[in-house]
């Protein structure tokens, strides 16, 4: 009993260090060593290591490595084949760990490199990240006596940490690249936007003031030619409001403010250049939500106009249990992809600060759809 309780301690311990280092962040490569020394340690293994699975699924990489007493080879970096009958293979078939008590006589590169280093037996279990199997924590020992009944069961918990660091790797890796997406996407606007008031306004403004100038001595001189010239000028003001006011649009429409989404989103419909159906609620939303789900709908319908080749288009804004839904459709070509550009990245990023999810489906030949979805549950009143 007194033993027991010991492992158990020990058992804890162990996996309070390597959550510990979890926590702080180590570097998933650090989390990779700690993990296989101390699950080797603790669970009296001669050896151990831990493996990443390829996309391809025909090959792993060793990425973490502890020695014990176990023979030299398999160090980290080297590439091992996924293949025969072997734990390894075992887990990323199921996803669930298994035990192999003799390796004699099994088919597969690693089973055969097992037995010839010397090893009888091994347990592995899978590391599982995203919902995919994404690597294998492996025991291995020599010797006749068998690994305890409990192994599988602690070599996972010691796999759901390494799940936990890789996880939260990929998390902090994805906050610094939207990070810099948002500063480049808030770069390039700020730049498109000194372009189109020096190319634009800017220059019918200057053409006023010049114009203003030249009215006022022809007053003097000529009532009749200021009057024309001061019309004209007006007329060049006009435009120079237009364009002022469409710049305004691009940045955040007034008439998403004034009169809603539904409002906002017709008015997109009625520029583009692809005939579009809509089926938009008239509801009003939180303002920050609003314009993320009209900058989706502008972007989406923008990428049919330019890529699509589609015949028309559909909008479609709802709101269902608590989400708004927000889609948009068109009957082209598909085959859009998200990475291969900057603003659905950018978009993504926009979506996802409001707690908001961005998806693509866009199969070749089957069209393209866009969909976003926000939560829109009422605060809840004390």
């Amino acid at each position: 009993m007194q033993e027991q309780v010991t492992q158990v301690v020990e058992v804890q311990a162990a996996l309070r260090r390597v959550a510990t280092a979890v926590a702080g962040g180590a570097p998933p490569e650090d989390v990779f060593g700690l993990v296989t020394e101390e699950a080797g340690r603790l669970l009296g293994a001669s050896s151990a290591g831990m493996i990443r699975y390829e996309p391809d699924e025909q090959s792993a990489l060793v990425v973490g490595r502890w020695l014990g007493t176990g023979p030299p080879g398999m160090e980290v970096g080297t590439r091992v084949p996924v293949a025969g009958d072997t734990g390894v293979a075992h887990v990323l078939r199921t996803g669930e760990p298994v035990r192999v008590d003799n390796f004699e006589g099994r088919s597969g590169w690693i089973a055969e490199e097992m037995h010839r280093l010397g090893f009888s037996r091994s347990v592995s279990a899978p590391i599982t990240v995203a919902g995919r199997i994404w690597g294998a924590v492996i025991l291995a020992a020599a010797g006749d006596e068998p690994m305890p009944p409990e192994t599988e069961a602690r070599l996972s918990e010691f796999g759901d940490l390494v799940a936990l660091a890789l996880s939260s790797a990929f998390a902090r890796q994805e906050l610094i690249e939207s990070r810099a997406r948002i500063v480049q996407a808030g770069d390039e606007a700020r730049r498109k936007l000194e372009r189109d008031l020096h190319d634009g306004a800017q220059q019918r403004l200057v053409a006023v003031a010049l114009a203003l100038r030249v009215t006022a001595d022809a007053l003097r001189n000529d009532p009749d030619r200021g009057r024309r010239l001061l019309d004209d000028a007006r007329a060049e003001l006009d435009h120079a409001i237009d364009e002022l006011r469409e710049l305004a649009r691009g940045i955040h429409p007034a008439v998403l403010t004034e009169r809603g989404l539904a409002a906002a989103v017709a008015l997109l419909a009625g520029r583009s250049e692809v005939p579009v159906k809509l089926s938009v609620t008239t509801e009003r939303f939180p303002p920050a939500i609003e314009a993320a789900a009209y900058f989706v709908v502008a972007e989406g319908l923008t990428n049919v106009a330019r890529y699509s080749e589609a015949s028309e288009a559909a909008v479609s804004i709802s709101h269902v249990d608590d989400r708004l839904v927000v889609e948009v459709e068109d009957d082209g070509r598909g085959g859009a992809d998200a990475g291969r550009g900057t603003g659905l990245r950018g978009l993504a990023d926009r979506v996802e600060v409001l707690d908001g999810s961005l998806s693509l489906q866009s199969p070749d030949g089957e069209g393209t759809r866009l969909r976003a979805e926000f939560d829109v549950t009422p605060p809840s009143t004390p």
